[in-house]
């Protein structure tokens, strides 16, 4: 995968065709092929799942709502699923489900 200006701890996974940037994934992470990562902060021992997007950059037309996600640990973000600036996330998400 593509990791840019982001902090992996031990034990992190980015799989091929994935991309993290901007984001800080904590040991045990796990970002699935096809995967997007971008402004977040994902816990200890969380899967994010087949191209999922996680986050997103700011824009001129998103700054009232953007913020940095947050993915609390021992989680999955299910396959295809989106999650949206801003949003802190504690339970599992489905896959193809938004939040």
């Amino acid at each position: 995968g593509t990791v840019e200006n982001s902090v992996l701890f031990h034990s992190v996974i980015v799989e091929e065709g994935a991309k993290v940037s901007y984001s800080i994934l904590m040991p045990g992470t796990v970002v699935k092929t096809g995967a997007v990562v971008e402004y977040t902060i994902v816990a200890e021992n969380t899967v994010i799942g087949r191209n999922a997007r996680v986050g997103a950059p700011p824009t001129a037309d998103n700054q009232e709502d953007w913020g940095i996600a947050v993915i609390a640990q021992n989680l999955k973000v299910g396959d295809n699923a989106t999650i949206s600036p801003k949003a802190m996330i504690t339970k599992n998400v489905k896959g193809g489900e938004e939040k």
